[in-house]
């Protein structure tokens, strides 16, 4: 299958264990199985989580036979050691049409995936390590990659501000009224017209004083 898992991202993982895969890892996922299964299970040998549809598991297995005669006299326990690791411990998921995945109660706990992941592509599947992890014990290459990465989101966290609430489109147009504000409408004020100790109502100093209309009789 030519469509390969290429690049890096950290993503936010919910408390409920689902991750919003990027436009990447989900645009080659929907190409590699377009309905939507996948599985979950542990990497063979580093503390992650690894991702692979039908096609790699049953590469998997064709792999492990053909290996499994250099095992025989010798040590067939690690062989079944890693069918049981490779096919016991894993979950079968539904990618949502929206990129999202769940990981299950299982493999979250079996991974140790925290609030923060590290996605690793690795050609044919991709792997999920947590970021924390990765930082503080991860291996050498990881940690500058995982490092990079922060970098990046600190430095557009610093370029733009926060988004803008989305504009309610059921809202009657020219309302400027907002939430926590109450407008008063207030009576309109009647133009002054006889000035005020020479002052007019314009406030403009010099304008000649009015003559009323009303004749005092002596």
């Amino acid at each position: 299958m030519d469509e390969l898992f290429i690049g890096s991202a950290i993503c936010e993982v919910t408390s409920g264990g689902e991750i919003l895969l990027p436009r990447a890892f989900h645009e080659t996922a929907q190409l590699r199985s377009p309905n939507g299964q996948w599985f979950i299970g542990l990497h063979e040998e580093q503390r992650c989580l690894v991702v692979y549809d039908r096609a790699f598991a049953a590469q998997q297995q064709w792999d492990f036979e053909t290996r499994r005669a250099a095992f025989i006299g010798s040590n067939l326990e690690a062989h079944y050691t890693r069918l049981r690791r490779t096919f016991g411990f894993v979950e079968t998921i539904r990618l949502a049409p929206d990129g999202m995945m769940m990981l299950g109660a299982l493999m979250r706990e079996r991974g140790r995936i925290g609030a923060s992941a590290l996605l690793v592509a690795t050609g044919q599947r991709f792997e999920i390590w947590d970021l924390d992890y990765v930082l503080a014990r991860g291996p050498s290459d990881l940690v500058t990659l995982a490092t990079l990465h922060l970098k990046i989101q600190l430095a557009n966290e610093d370029c733009h501000g926060p988004a803008l609430p989305s504009v309610d489109s059921r809202r009657r147009p020219g309302n400027l009224s907002q939430p926590g504000f109450h407008l008063q409408q207030m009576p309109s004020l009647r133009p002054r017209h006889d000035p005020v100790d020479g002052i007019s109502s314009n406030g403009v100093e010099g304008d000649p004083p009015r003559i009323s209309g009303r004749v005092e009789k002596h």
